[in-house]
């Protein structure tokens, strides 16, 4: 199946490696960069990866730091409520073990 060549739009075989007319390498290719211009770099560290020249709109960046902050807020509520329980049974245990600091002194004859 014929396509246009995505430099000069000159039909070309989808499976061609070089266009015959300009000499655009993967000229069938229509999403995505041209092979061999990305600009961002990937270093393999220690079994980890590194992220270089990474360029992103300050404007964007803040939305996108809202959003991770938005997100943290159900967690949040969930690690609250786990916390109120935990402070709830530990009450109880002292209760248990120290009745007289848990409980009211008796009303004196004022």
């Amino acid at each position: 199946m014929n396509v246009p060549c995505r430099q000069c739009n000159t039909p070309v075989d989808e499976s061609t490696a070089v266009c015959p007319v300009c000499g655009a390498t993967n000229p069938a290719q229509r999403y995505g960069p041209p092979p061999g211009s990305a600009t961002m770099q990937t270093t393999a560290v220690n079994g980890g990866v590194v992220i270089r020249d990474i360029d992103i709109p300050f404007g964007r960046m803040v939305v996108l730091i809202l959003k991770f902050m938005a997100a943290s807020i159900p967690a949040y509520l969930l690690v609250m409520v786990i916390m109120f329980m935990l402070m709830g049974v530990f009450a109880g245990v002292m209760a248990a073990v120290m009745p007289d600091v848990f409980t009211a002194p008796a009303a004196s004859g004022l």
